[in-house]
């Protein structure tokens, strides 16, 4: 088997290379060359390519040139299908970076204090994945307080005080696997209005739980989530839940519009949340897969909402 790859950097390349257990790696920083060359020692007609839509025009100008016969097929499409199911390897390797999601959230549990800075405990914890040779997903999301709620912000100087709602919103990468999952914690004593949005995620979280299974509509657990926070008076300020796998927000499938059923195999993540003055942002965010009967949650973070004073 032979890899042809881009980078930026030789020492990716070298990386990739001992990851791979392929033997006839070739690459460097513009890969087209190679791949005329391979195409011609194959005399290749019609090559398949994953990416077409997202290729750069001189690339695709320069392969045409080299192989003036060459027919490119898009298979893009295909492509996709075949990457909702996840493989076993693929979900050994998100239940490792569910793992290590959970480290960053337990650790989230002890550094959420009074005094403490969003933005300090967000630093605190994106260096859990790179201490096991991994990264993050996408940037640790801290947001505290009750009176401004937004679903999703940067991490802030904001110094964290008695009664506030805290949400961290986290994931890990390894080799490009990643996890999302979400805590919210409430420094002290919570109020009635924080309790009342809390149970109000907790009820949500269930139901789309419940339905989390082989044949189920994945906007169907949209649905019953959303219907259970407008019942309670809140809006639905974001959709409950999408794919994790290769990204997290932009995989497949994104639970408030997608009419395919559930099947073993996929992987996904619940996300319900209220955003109400009073009780600040709440959410609860785990990663599932999609089992022949149900489903298994596999991230598995202290979900406790209040945090003693200390």
């Amino acid at each position: 088997m032979t890899s042809v790859v881009s980078s930026p950097f030789k020492w990716q390349i070298i990386e990739a290379r001992s990851l791979s257990g392929i033997d006839n790696w070739e690459a460097q920083f513009d890969p087209v060359p190679l791949v005329i060359e391979a195409l011609r020692e194959s005399g290749a007609r019609r090559v398949g390519v994953v990416g077409l839509g997202r290729m750069p025009v001189p690339a695709h100008q320069a392969l045409v040139r080299g192989n003036p016969e060459l027919e490119l097929v898009d298979l893009d499409a295909s492509y996709a299908l075949l990457r909702r199911r996840k493989s076993p390897f693929e979900i050994g390797l998100l239940r490792d970076a569910a793992r290590v999601t959970d480290q960053m959230l337990d650790a989230a549990r002890t550094q959420v204090r009074v005094g403490a800075r969003e933005a300090e405990i967000a630093a605190a914890l994106a260096a859990i994945p790179l201490a096991v040779g991994g990264e993050c997903a996408f940037e640790p999301t801290v947001v505290a307080g009750v009176d401004d709620p937004v679903p999703i912000r940067r991490s802030t100087a904001r110094t964290l005080k008695i009664g506030d709602s805290v949400m961290v919103d986290v994931g890990a990468s390894l080799q490009g696997y990643q996890g999302d999952a979400t805590r919210t914690f409430v420094l002290g004593t919570p109020s009635r209005l924080q309790l009342a949005a809390w149970d109000v995620v907790r009820r949500a979280y269930e139901a789309a739980l419940n339905l989390a299974r082989p044949g189920v509509a994945c906007n169907e657990l949209h649905r019953v989530s959303s219907e259970i926070i407008e019942g309670a008076g809140f809006s639905v300020a974001q959709r409950i839940g999408h794919g994790i796998g290769l990204a997290t927000s932009y995989e497949w499938p994104s639970l408030d519009t997608e009419e395919a059923v559930l099947e073993p195999g996929f992987t996904i993540c619940i996300e319900p949340g209220v955003y109400a003055p009073g009780s600040g942002n709440m959410k609860l965010e785990d990663d599932l897969v999609i089992t022949d009967d149900g489903c298994e949650v596999i991230t598995h973070s202290d979900a406790t909402l209040e945090i003693p004073l200390r």
